[in-house]
């Protein structure tokens, strides 16, 4: 599943938390030195970070029809 088609999941889920949760993507192609300050090596690569910190990473070892479910609960946690 290529990042094209992951972008439904991803703005579903901007829309759900968005109002507690900011959603940020960063296109590799006009990359600035972005990936490789966060250590980003596979795409699509999905970040979380409270307060600053990173406290969860997704880069798609899992399944595809796994990826909301696994996202959500990313965000899920880090909100708590």
């Amino acid at each position: 599943m290529n990042c094209v088609r992951q972008l439904p999941v991803v703005e579903n889920l901007a829309r759900e938390f968005g109002g507690r949760m900011r959603f940020v993507m960063v296109r590799t192609t006009e990359d600035d030195g972005t990936l490789e300050a966060f250590g980003v090596s596979r795409y699509p690569a999905y970040i979380v970070f409270r307060d600053g910190r990173e406290v969860d990473r997704l880069t798609l070892e899992f399944a595809p029809w796994l990826i909301e479910e696994r996202l959500r609960r990313m965000i899920e946690g880090a909100l708590r």
